[in-house]
């Protein structure tokens, strides 16, 4: 959605670079924290904390989250193989 005009955007630019950046990122910590937990109240009650966790994930990232082992990239067992910089 793309509604705001560029003169409320232009407003809203000028805003937010006249805080510091530490004000910045502390406001954008306590806007994650609210989205993710009106994420958690729209779970399903009785889910397990595992099923919850990946409800909420794919509410704030719009995809699922990855298996923990597809995360987890193991070393080659011939360090041979490992690409020079």
């Amino acid at each position: 959605m793309d509604d705001t005009s560029e003169e409320v955007r232009a407003l809203q630019q000028a805003y937010w670079m006249s805080l510091s950046e530490e004000e910045r990122y502390r406001r954008c910590g306590r806007m994650f924290q609210v989205t993710k937990r009106f994420a958690e109240a729209r779970a399903a009650h009785g889910l397990s904390e595992d099923e919850k966790k990946r409800f909420v994930f794919k509410e704030l990232y719009g995809f699922d989250m990855p298996e923990r082992n597809a995360l987890i990239n193991p070393l080659p067992q011939d360090l041979t193989e490992v690409e020079e910089f």
